[in-house]
């Protein structure tokens, strides 16, 4: 027995308590009080206890309430308890709404605090059970325990369905589990099994309560679970007319009604009970009052109205269940003394004159106190008490002297208390403990049940109600004795005979079939030796595909995958017994089965649904390890390689398929053995030959990587593979280590994702055409920050129905509680799409039936080469011709020579290209153009124009051809031959930097033709004599200038923007004298291109 919590009082007046410190934050830090002297100061390690209230919980309504207790616990501890050496100190951090929607903001503020950085060394005072599963995760992480005020309920919000523990989280003040244990102890010593549960849903607490006691009967008394109903309503909205019609539903199917709801209710209720004869001592009644709290209010019968004298004869039939405050000594009044006038004094919160601090207030002191000795007893020993779990384990199943008497912590990290059972006693209007439920006697002896008034119940010499009247619930099980016609009679003889039998008959078909199936039975089913499996292919698909693969992917890629075999999972093809399946390679864990995994094994085999890939065995190594998991081939590819795949049109109908095929197969695996999925993403979505969708990875968590479990950390992020695959991971996964088999409500917000996916047509996080897209990295990151609002996929609302957005919003939701399950997913999709019907792709596609899976493998591969080479042609061919041409070569058309009414053509060289060749070398000068000619088509590519081709240092450039731009040719070739003037100048040839290149432009605007010239090797050349005038305007112009003639000038002149010159009159081979001009230069290239769009908006039809 640990005593530590009798401070010795006699001193306390001379204890300095601990101030307050408010800091530029909200937070409020609570210093130690200084004990050690100054040469010790910095000797000394403080550790820190944040305090983490709710803003409105209803068992604290305000911190001030508590902050008294507190304050001496850490004045306390470090007086008495903790060597000098060690001191406690307080941060304080509130979590926001108490058990509300938003219970996110939990862990946003606590990461806040931590992004501060205050390290935590316990979290004390969350009151709400939701919020303490929150911020489990985080605790989880860095090895902190939770000391919940009170956290109570927690268990039956634990993530696996089958767990009911969470180690770090201690719950001081009390817990549901004691409430349970007591009402399963009453009922089962009264033989009560018919059980109605009215449950208010507008108080948590009762919802919470009433959750977790038909957890405790489900786990623990499986007779009074199914023989219990729940019938919920919402109190504020409770009518008399509601009310009414839920008690005589009640007393149609049990004796036994259980109020969980405000004791103003309560009240209404028994007084409408009475109304209906149900209070005459055949009908028990219960009712929940931990301790006095105004939000559950005092459960009594006088309110000073007319219904008064009703209320008191009706509440002889209601029992009511307390937190026992006869347990050990009692509180100690001088330490309630003190937290009175401190609570007063320092936070100007005043309790009531002959109120005394409830057991969350003092579970505050309490939890402090036991935190403290703990750290004392592991340092004296030399242990870390900075390990989390170390320190919860200690603590669980111990046994201190608290302040309220003998507190003991039960293993699952819950408080044992006593509970009150109470009847009510109509002479005085009160109620007194008739029963006492004792979790530890003398002896150590569990849960004794202590009967303290013999006199139970108000009628029948105190004996209770039978759980069922000897006529039934209706009066419709006792009949009359009637006299048994002769007929009648012969068939009584007679039936029993031909029951008999029939009964050997079946004994004797099962006898001769257990022998059938003796002889059928082969416990080595799943074994499939090296012999027996053929290796095929390795997969063809998309594999571990990016978040932006989906828009990177043309139609080629896409075509070969749909007709190819793919799947995240499935890696390599094979063929066992002339079939074809899907090889998953797993040879790298070096697994040996087990009796466990072979158990698994034959309920993979069972598992039997359209929606789900069939598991077939596993493929063993000569050593005996597991090699393969072979599994049904599905032949489409996954889900991924779908939405890759453009050529299919995916309307809603088809969307619609899809997404009652995952709900309907995660629904089915939900509610078997198995469970859940853990790893549920669009690359395990896979497509089998008519189109239906197949869920795949299920069942088999132990061939899962240890590594791939881990939480995720940015720091390591880009170190680790497959990061994409955390996208579809839900936030509470991604911060602690995942289970193996993963989680259910883990597996509801994938399934969100993959809604996401389905209606946008797009990867994980995705929106197409997305100009903020994030990366993987970002994206995780936000994830488990868990901002207001949490950072979720961007999806309009209009991409879909309300029905379906609603949906999807409630399976992403933080936390993991206020998820759908799939069976009600199952049931409210039928609202949202309407009948299920016939998979629609089944009479699209049932003439692929008919295709052998060998031949799609073969046709495939050629398909692949095929779209390869044929990409490759379509590129080089590309690049020889203009696109148009190319495209009309490709699909076989003819191309004539083309007459265009108005184009402009533009030739330059370089002014003394001679003389540079013959100084340089034959490899200098093809770097010299290489590097110049570079430039110069990057300088086309921002323009509307078309390189025709180079010869030497000669360039030729076009404009309005081979797609015509109207008038607009000029304008595109002027521009570009200012902007190569202007880039030329900083252009250097690279082995004699003192010299610069100087090139001479001349410009033509006319008509001209153009058309391939020659088979092979073909060109697409121009002609005609604007084409030769272009040249002349060349080679007569001068270095660095640009020389158009009179058309170009007179098109320039009309749209406007451009500086010209006349040169004058030039001699011109073949064309005598013609007068040219130079263009000086032009606007800016913004106002160019706004006064180009005016002109040809306006102009040009």
């Amino acid at each position: 027995m640990n005593c530590f919590f009798r401070p010795f009082f006699a001193a306390l007046s001379a204890i300095v308590f601990c101030g307050v410190v408010r800091g530029e934050s909200d937070s409020i830090v609570y210093t130690a009080p200084p004990f050690q002297t100054p040469s010790t100061a910095e000797n000394v390690t403080f550790l820190n206890l944040c305090i983490i209230p709710e803003d409105d919980s209803f068992y604290v309504s305000t911190y001030d309430r508590v902050a008294a207790a507190v304050d001496l616990a850490i004045a306390n501890a470090n007086s008495f308890i903790l060597p000098k050496a060690i001191r406690l100190r307080t941060v304080f951090q509130s979590t926001g709404s108490s058990c509300s929607q938003v219970q996110h903001t939990v862990v946003t503020n606590i990461l806040g605090l931590l992004r501060s950085g205050v390290t935590c060394h316990a979290y004390v005072g969350i009151g709400c059970a939701t919020s303490a599963v929150a911020m489990y995760g985080i605790a989880e992480q860095y090895n902190v325990p939770i000391f919940g005020c009170p956290a109570a309920g927690a268990s039956s919000l634990s993530l696996n369905a089958t767990a009911s523990r969470f180690p770090l989280l201690l719950r001081v003040p009390f817990s549901l589990s004691d409430i349970g244990l007591a009402f399963s102890t009453f009922f089962t010593r009264y033989n009560y099994s018919h059980l109605s549960v009215f449950r208010d849903d507008s108080n948590s607490f009762y919802s919470f309560t009433a959750k977790y006691i038909m957890n405790y009967f489900r786990n623990f008394h499986k007779r009074i679970y199914q023989h219990s109903l729940e019938t919920p309503f919402t109190g504020a909205d409770s009518t008399s007319q509601r009310r009414k019609a839920m008690l005589e539903e009640a007393k149609n199917r049990s004796r036994v009604i259980l109020l969980l709801t405000h004791a103003r209710l309560v009240r209404q209720f028994m007084i409408q009970a009475r109304s209906l004869g149900l209070t005459q001592g055949d009908y028990v009644f219960f009712a929940i009052e931990p301790y006095e709290l105004t939000y559950w209010g005092h459960i009594k019968f006088n309110q000073g109205d007319n219904d008064d004298t009703n209320a008191r004869e009706a509440f002889q039939s209601l029992m009511v269940l307390s937190l026992s405050d006869s347990t050990g000594n009692g509180l100690d009044d001088n330490l309630a003394i003190s937290i009175k006038i401190k609570a007063k004094e320092q936070y100007n919160y005043t309790f009531k004159a002959l109120e005394r601090p409830d057991p969350v207030v003092m579970g505050f002191y309490e939890s402090i106190m036991i935190y403290a000795q703990e750290v004392n007893t592991m340092s004296l020993h030399g242990l870390d008490y900075r390990n989390g779990t170390a320190l919860t384990r200690r603590i669980v199943g111990k046994e201190f002297s608290g302040i309220t008497g003998a507190l003991r912590i039960a293993k699952n990290g819950e408080r044992d208390r006593d509970l009150d059972l109470k009847t009510f006693h109509p002479d005085t209007g009160q109620y007194k403990v008739a029963i006492q439920f004792l979790r530890y006697a003398t002896g150590g002896a569990n849960q004794t049940f202590l009967l303290i008034d013999p006199t139970l119940w108000f009628v029948n010499d105190g004996e209770m109600p039978p759980d069922e009247p000897r006529c039934g619930f209706r009066d419709d099980e006792c009949r009359e004795p009637e006299t048994l016609p002769r007929g009648t009679l012969a068939v009584v003889v007679v039936m029993p005979l031909l029951v008999l039998l029939a009964v050997a008959g079946a004994a004797t078909y099962a006898v001769m079939k257990l022998k059938v199936l003796r002889q059928d039975y082969n416990p080595d089913w799943w074994k499939i030796y090296q012999d027996d499996l053929t290796v095929k292919q390795n997969r063809t698909g998309s594999g571990a595909m990016s978040k932006k693969s989906l828009n990177s992917h043309g139609t080629t890629t896409g075509a070969a995958t749909m007709s190819g075999l793919s799947g995240f999972n499935c890696d390599i093809l094979g063929k066992y017994k002339n079939a074809l399946v899907a090889l998953t390679d797993v040879s790298v864990l070096e697994k040996l089965p087990t009796s466990e995994m072979i158990s698994r094994f034959n309920v993979l085999k069972n598992a039997t649904h359209p929606n789900l890939q069939h598991f077939i065995g596993i493929g063993l190594l000569a050593n005996g390890r597991c090699q393969y998991v072979v599994a049904e081939a599905c032949p489409k590819g996954s889900l991924m390689d779908m939405l890759n795949y453009s050529a299919i049109k995916l309307d809603w109908s088809f969307k619609n398929s899809l997404i009652k095929d995952v709900v309907f197969g995660m629904t089915y695996l939900h509610t078997s053995p198995m469970v859940s999925h853990g790893n549920l993403t669009g690359h395990n979505c896979l497509m089998d030959t008519r189109f239906t969708l197949k869920i795949s990875d299920y069942g088999l968590p132990f061939f899962r990587d240890p590594a791939f479990l881990q939480p995720y950390r940015a720091s390591e992020s880009h170190s680790r593979e497959n990061i994409e695959e955390l996208l579809w991971r839900s936030p509470e996964l991604l911060r602690q280590t995942m289970p193996a088999e993963g989680t259910q409500k883990g597996d509801v917000y994938s399934f969100a994702i993959i809604l996401q996916q389905i209606i946008l047509r797009s990867g994980p996080f995705e929106l197409p055409n997305d100009p903020l897209e994030m990366s993987e990295h970002e994206i995780l990151t936000e994830v488990i920050s868990a901002n207001i609002p949490p950072v979720r996929p961007r999806v309009p609302r209009a991409a879909c129905s309300n029905e379906l957005y609603d949906l999807m919003e409630r399976c992403w939701e933080e936390i993991p509680v206020e998820r759908p399950t799939f069976p009600k997913i199952k049931d409210r999709l039928k609202r949202v799409i309407g009948s299920y019907g016939d998979n629609i792709v089944d009479v699209l596609f049932k003439r692929m039936e008919q295709y052998a899976l060998d031949l799609e493998i073969k046709v495939a591969e050629k398909t692949q080469q095929f779209m390869e080479e044929k990409s490759r042609s379509e590129q080089l061919l590309s690049q020889l011709l203009p696109k148009s041409v190319a495209d009309a070569l490709t699909r076989g058309e003819h191309v004539d020579p083309e007459a265009f009414e108005s184009v402009s053509i533009y030739f330059s060289d370089i002014v003394g290209f001679t003389t540079i060749a013959a100084a340089g070398s034959p490899m200098g000068v093809v770097n010299l153009l290489n590097g110049l000619y570079t430039f110069f088509d990057g300088v086309l590519e921002k323009y509307d124009v078309y390189k025709v081709e180079t010869i030497g240092d000669a360039y030729m450039v076009s404009s309005g051809l081979p797609v015509r731009n109207g008038n607009r040719h000029a304008t595109e070739i002027a521009s570009m031959s200012i902007a190569l003037i202007k880039g030329i100048r900083s252009f250097t040839i690279p082995d004699r930097p003192g010299q610069d290149i100087q090139v001479r432009i001349g410009i033509n605007s006319g008509p001209c033709v153009a058309g391939i010239v020659g088979l092979k090797m073909p060109r697409y050349c121009l002609f005609g004599d604007t084409v030769n005038v272009a040249s002349r305007m060349e080679s007569t112009g001068e270095a660095m200038k640009i020389q158009i003639t009179q058309e170009t000038n007179d098109l320039l002149l009309n749209i406007g923007g451009y500086r010209t010159t006349e040169r004058g009159s030039v001699p011109i081979k073949g064309k005598g004298t013609l007068v040219t001009f130079w263009l000086l230069g032009g606007e800016s290239e913004d106002a160019l291109s706004g006064r180009r769009q005016s002109f040809f908006s306006t102009s040009v039809p």
